[in-house]
């Protein structure tokens, strides 16, 4: 993926690509999805491959990450999620691989798909 940056000078707005990522380094971004960074590096449990997580999403109030894998289960962690050792709550619901998980505005539900039983399952979180 290719990182830009917005930036305004007086009345001119550019766009310039960042290409340093230490300068995304302390930059809060609205949403987080992406199953590989330092915020989820403790997601992946012992045994998990690159290929297991399929999705992660992390809620709008950034206390907690969600993930889906192909054994049919939704996991939720504490964000950030950075020790190898986190301990996590699991949740099965599909009975194949699950394909994405998001959280609605509010954090207090969340969807996740199914891949082969292609179901949409909603989830109540407290």
């Amino acid at each position: 993926k290719q990182w830009y940056q917005r930036r305004v000078r007086g009345d001119v707005e550019t766009c310039d690509q960042v290409t340093n990522t230490k300068d995304l380094r302390d930059v809060t971004m609205a949403t987080y999805t992406c199953i590989l960074g330092f915020p989820v590096c403790g997601v992946w449990p012992p045994g998990y491959d690159g290929t297991d997580i399929n999705s992660c999403a992390r809620s709008h109030d950034s206390k907690i990450v969600a993930t889906s894998d192909d054994f049919g289960l939704v996991n939720l962690f504490r964000y950030p999620c950075c020790s190898p050792k986190a301990e996590w709550d699991m949740y099965r619901g599909h009975s194949a691989h699950v394909t994405k998980v998001r959280f609605l505005v509010n954090d207090k539900e969340l969807f996740s798909l199914g891949g082969r039983d292609q179901s949409i399952i909603q989830w109540g979180v407290n």
